[in-house]
């Protein structure tokens, strides 16, 4: 009777260095500041924050000036810095699916199970990545946008008075969720063209077609829709408390990750 050789480490109890969250972390790091249209889209949401600040500032001025104080009440002072949310959302959004679907695309996913089997860990570390960056980079243009709208309206002092810190850092945190459920449609849908019609219906075609809904309808969606309750948070007269809407959203934010954790689990890819 022949034994059979087993080579070492290919047998049933053969140990393999543990992959840590920290190494993933930093595996997920690299693909990203590598991956070329990661860095476009994060360089295009910095930039289409920023010009639409300068240009949506210019373009209407508050009209809080000398005697018409009492129009000043009625002017939100911050909409016309941070308007370039909307495409800048999209943007980020973009980069959490391209984090997963880039993957996809080139087969590289079955490479980097196979060096993180713990699925877990795997998808936490991609939104841990996404999310971070988005704040950091989406904070930043977000400050800059607004000094650069308060410069350029300079005058009239208008954003003197609003909470600037507050305004920033939701910002960063709305863009940051955004990444996040990039992240989460990715692994869903598995291809970038499908990802992005998700998510520019969800945070560009719902809002925009709340006017042609019945009017109880219309003013739900207005108020509770994640992606609207969200961006309360970057308004001076919020419908609802803006760290409530925003807390709205990193819900939904939060559900849908959970099922995207679900299906990654459950499929073999």
């Amino acid at each position: 009777m022949c034994a059979t050789r087993v080579h070492p480490g290919t047998g049933p109890k053969a140990r393999y260095p543990s992959v840590t969250f920290r190494n993933a972390l930093w595996s997920e790091w690299t693909k990203i500041r590598t991956l070329r249209s990661a860095r476009d889209a994060m360089i295009a949401a910095a930039v289409l924050m920023i010009l639409c600040a300068v240009f949506g500032v210019l373009a209407g001025r508050s009209p809080c000036r000398g005697s018409m104080a009492a129009e000043c009440a009625a002017f939100e002072a911050v909409r016309p810095s941070l308007q370039g949310y909307h495409l800048a959302q999209v943007a980020f959004g973009l980069l959490g699916v391209l984090a997963v679907t880039s993957e996809y695309a080139t087969g590289m996913i079955g490479t980097s199970l196979a060096a993180a089997p713990r699925r877990g860990r795997l998808l936490a570390a991609k939104a841990a990545v996404c999310s971070l960056v988005a704040l950091l980079v989406g904070g930043g243009a977000s400050a800059v946008a607004l000094l650069l709208g308060r410069r350029v309206d300079a005058g009239d002092g208008a954003l003197s008075g609003v909470g600037m810190l507050q305004t920033v850092t939701g910002a960063g945190l709305y863009l940051a969720l955004m990444a996040l459920a990039g992240v989460a449609v990715g692994v869903l849908v598995r291809t970038t063209a499908a990802a992005l019609v998700v998510l520019v219906v969800a945070t560009l075609v719902v809002p925009a077609l709340c006017p042609l809904f019945p009017g109880p309808l219309e003013q739900f969606t207005r108020t509770y829709w994640p992606v609207s309750a969200g961006a309360q948070i970057m308004a001076v007269r919020p419908a609802l408390p803006p760290w409530t809407g925003l807390g709205l959203l990193a819900a939904a934010v939060a559900v849908t990750l959970a099922a995207a954790a679900v299906v990654f689990h459950r499929r073999e890819y």
